[in-house]
C-alpha cells in the first residue's frame, strides 16, 4: 500500500476509493433499476415470472466465472483500462435494458453485467487496499461501500418515478446515458498506473517470510480459505435468505397491509420500508463500521455483528410477526453490513502483494456463490418448511461461521 497521509487521515477516503466508488455507484443504476422495474412491468418488457427470476439472477451466475478472469486481467493490465471497459459494458447492457424485449435480449445483457460489476468490484477493493494509510483500510472499505450503494438507493427511488413519468424503457435508456457520461470520471480519479498489477518484490518478501518450513505461508493459506467462507455464509444469508424473503413474510403475516400510526400501509411499501433498510445501513453506517474495524480491530467487530445477526434470526425464528420482524431485520441488515465491510478490508489487508487481485476475485466468487445459493434455496425453504425452520438454520449457521472464524483468528 502506498502512503498517502493526507489523504488516508483528513478524509473519507483517498480520492481513488472516493472516485471509483462514484463511478460504481452510477454503474449500478441499470441493474438495480432492472430489479425494482421488471417484476413489476412483466407485459412491457413481454417476459413471464419465471423469466424474470432466471433474468434477474443469470449476472450472479456469470460472476463466478468472470471473478478469476478480471483478476488474471487487472494483475497484468492494472485499473484504469479495466475500469474503463467495465463502464463501457455497464453502458451497453443498461441501454439494452431499454431498448430490447423478450427473454433472450435481457438475459444476456443481465449476464453481461455481470462482467462488468466484476472489474468494478475488484477495482473498487484495489482502491481501498493499496491508495492512502494502511491503517484506514476499514474505513475506505465502509466508504466504498456507501457511495456505491447510493446509486442503488437512487435507482430504486427515482427509477419506479421516472418509469411512473416517462416509462420502465425509456427510464432504463436515460440511465444508460448517465452511465456512459461516467467515463469522464475516470481521469479524475489519479489511478496510480501500477494499481492492481503483480509485483514481483511482494512474492520474494512474502516466501521469505514464510519461513523453510512454510509454517507461516500454510496459515496464511488457512486465513484466506476461512474468509472466503465467511463471505459465502454473510452473503448466502443477509444477501440472499433474508433480502429474499423479507417480501415473502410480510406478504404472508400482513396479507391485507397494516396500520401504523393510523395509517394504511400496503404490503408493496411495507415490503419496501423493511428491504430499504439494507440499503440505508450500507450507505449510512458503512464509513461508520469499517472506522470502528481500524480501530478496534476486525475480529471484535465480525464476531459482534455475526452474534447480534444469529440472535435475530432467533429471534424472527421463534415469533414471526411484523411486529418483532421489522426490528429484527434492521439488526441483520446492519450486521450484514459491518460483516461485508469488516470481511472485505480482513480480505484485503491478508492477501498477498504479488496475487492480491487474484485472492480477492476468488473472496467475490465465494461471496457470489452466496448471494445466489441463498436466492435459489431461500424461498423454496421457507415455502415448504416454515420460517421458524429455516431462520432456525440460518442463525445456528451463522453461530458455527463465528465459531470459525474465533478458532481460526482469534485463538491464536
Amino acid at each position: 500500500m502506498t502512503s498517502q497521509p493526507t489523504d488516508g487521515k483528513r478524509a473519507l477516503a483517498p480520492r481513488p476509493v472516493i472516485v471509483i466508488a462514484i463511478i460504481t455507484g452510477v454503474c449500478l443504476l441499470g441493474d438495480s433499476s432492472l430489479y425494482a422495474l421488471l417484476p413489476s412491468r412483466l407485459e412491457a418488457f413481454s417476459v413471464t415470472p419465471t423469466g424474470a427470476g432466471l433474468i434477474l439472477g443469470v449476472n450472479r451466475y456469470i460472476r463466478i466465472l468472470s471473478n478469476s478472469g478480471a483478476g488474471w486481467v487487472v494483475q497484468r493490465a492494472g485499473v484504469v483500462w479495466p475500469l474503463t471497459f467495465a463502464v463501457i459494458l455497464a453502458a451497453a447492457t443498461t441501454f439494452a435494458y431499454g431498448a430490447s424485449s423478450g427473454f433472450w435480449m435481457l438475459f444476456v445483457a443481465h449476464g453481461l453485467w455481470g462482467i462488468s460489476w466484476s472489474f468494478l468490484r475488484l477495482s473498487g477493493y484495489l482502491a481501498a487496499v493499496e491508495t492512502g494509510h494502511s491503517g484506514s483500510v476499514g474505513r475506505h472499505m465502509g466508504a466504498l461501500q456507501s457511495l456505491s450503494r447510493a446509486g442503488s438507493l437512487a435507482a430504486v427511488v427515482t427509477g419506479g418515478l421516472l418509469a411512473d413519468v416517462i416509462g420502465a424503457r425509456d427510464t432504463l435508456l436515460l440511465f444508460g446515458a448517465l452511465t456512459l457520461g461516467a467515463l469522464v470520471l475516470i481521469p479524475l480519479a489519479h489511478i496510480p498506473a501500477g494499481l492492481g498489477k503483480a509485483q514481483p518484490q511482494g512474492k520474494r518478501q512474502t516466501q521469505a517470510a514464510a519461513g523453510p518450513d512454510g509454517a507461516a505461508d500454510r496459515a496464511l493459506t488457512w486465513r484466506i480459505r476461512s474468509l472466503y467462507a465467511q463471505a459465502a455464509i454473510t452473503w448466502l444469508l443477509v444477501a440472499g435468505l433474508f433480502m429474499g424473503t423479507a417480501g415473502y413474510m410480510v406478504r404472508t403475516v400482513t396479507s391485507d397491509g397494516a396500520t401504523v400510526a393510523g395509517i394504511a400501509v400496503g404490503v408493496g411499501t411495507l415490503s419496501g420500508i423493511v428491504l430499504g433498510i439494507r440499503w440505508a445501513a450500507d450507505l449510512a453506517l458503512g464509513p461508520l463500521f469499517g472506522h470502528l474495524s481500524d480501530r478496534f480491530g476486525r475480529p471484535r467487530i465480525i464476531l459482534s455483528a455475526m452474534g447480534a445477526a444469529a440472535g435475530a434470526m432467533v429471534t424472527v425464528a421463534v415469533s414471526p410477526t411484523m411486529a418483532v420482524a421489522i426490528p429484527m431485520y434492521a439488526i441483520i441488515f446492519t450486521g450484514g453490513t459491518a460483516l461485508t465491510v469488516s470481511l472485505n478490508a480482513a480480505i484485503a489487508e491478508l492477501a498477498p502483494v504479488d496475487r492480491r487481485a487474484i485472492v480477492l476475485s476468488r473472496y467475490a466468487t465465494w461471496a457470489d456463490i452466496g448471494s445466489g445459493s441463498g436466492a435459489v434455496i431461500g424461498l423454496p425453504l421457507v415455502a415448504s418448511a416454515g420460517f421458524g425452520l429455516a431462520y432456525g438454520l440460518g442463525a445456528a449457521l451463522m453461530a458455527l461461521a463465528a465459531l470459525t472464524y474465533g478458532v481460526v483468528f482469534v485463538r491464536r
